[in-house]
């Protein structure tokens, strides 16, 4: 089972790094503002449900194995991958839409919830780490 927990949480990161290292920037290399807002909106969510996805499962095979600080840990992100898909991520989108239209107010409240989106991100991404490092020790 932590052979099973090791990988869920190595594709965790992998995608995690994927993203920030590949997607996102090639998107803003590639693609105008438009079709980059669009498909950012469109990616960004259903990466956030596949982390959930991946890192429920874990939890769940945490709870099989009753591992207490699995369990914790798989919760946290889990929960952080739904808070970023449902709450963080629309605040994001209509501050911005909100800017675009011209009401500069916006701007730093996109940037505030940008920053907690990323923020969140970063700290799952070492709690994935940081199961990787206690199991394989």
């Amino acid at each position: 089972m932590i052979l099973a927990l090791t990988l869920i949480y190595s594709l965790i990161i992998g995608f995690m790094i994927f993203f920030m290292s590949v997607v996102t920037p090639s998107v803003f290399k590639t693609l105008d503002e438009i079709n980059s807002r669009n498909f950012l909106r469109f990616i960004f969510p259903r990466m956030f449900l596949y982390g959930f996805i991946l890192s429920f499962v874990a939890l769940l095979l945490s709870i099989y194995i009753r591992d207490q600080f699995l369990i914790l840990i798989s919760v946290f992100v889990s929960v952080l991958f739904l808070i970023n898909t449902y709450i963080i991520t629309p605040k994001i989108n209509f501050h911005r839409d909100q800017f675009n239209d011209g009401k500069m107010e916006s701007e730093k409240v996109f940037k505030k919830y940008h920053l907690i989106s990323v923020i969140i991100f970063l700290i799952q991404l070492i709690s994935s780490i940081s199961v990787i490092i206690v199991n394989n020790l």
